[in-house]
């Protein structure tokens, strides 16, 4: 294939494009592996957190750290699931961003991982929930179960 037929993104040699986006998905990685580890690290420290304090009240000391109700650390977890939820959503933005926006996918029964409301009737619909999803030019669409997926000749 000669270079005068060979299609270019933003005037840059396909193979370039590809050296950068491999090199970029090395990055990503080595990041995201890095990450883990440190996740890891802080799930181990939270876990000798909570056996140490049960371990304290189990033996009536007080540690006199305050009272910690359910919600307070369901919330705690909430919040680092946003903060990993504006992460990945920040990676689409910038996909869509370089390559365009994707063509309509077809619906697909998924688990949601963070709370949306369903385009036909509104309902919300919880994060661990499951729903149909799909991919469209103006973003994400999601239907609760009740709902369904259209029809594809709906759709």
């Amino acid at each position: 294939m000669s270079s005068t037929e060979r299609e270019y993104h933003f005037g840059i040699d396909p193979d370039r494009l590809g050296r950068a986006a491999s090199h970029f998905a090395r990055r990503v990685a080595r990041d995201a592996r890095t990450f883990a580890a440190h996740l890891e690290e802080h799930v181990g420290d939270f876990a000798r957190d909570v056996w140490r304090e049960g371990a304290c009240a189990w033996r009536g000391e007080d540690r006199g750290h305050g009272e910690w109700r359910p919600p307070d650390v369901r919330r705690i977890f909430e919040d680092v699931r946003g903060v990993l939820t504006d992460v990945i959503d920040g990676i689409d933005e910038l996909i869509t961003s370089t390559f365009g926006t994707p063509s309509e996918e077809p619906w697909t029964r998924v688990v949601c991982n963070r709370e949306a409301s369903c385009g036909a009737c509104g309902a919300a619909l919880a994060a661990g929930g499951e729903a149909h999803v799909r991919r469209t030019a103006r973003g994400t669409e999601f239907r609760c179960l009740a709902c369904g997926a259209p029809p594809a000749s709906a759709a």
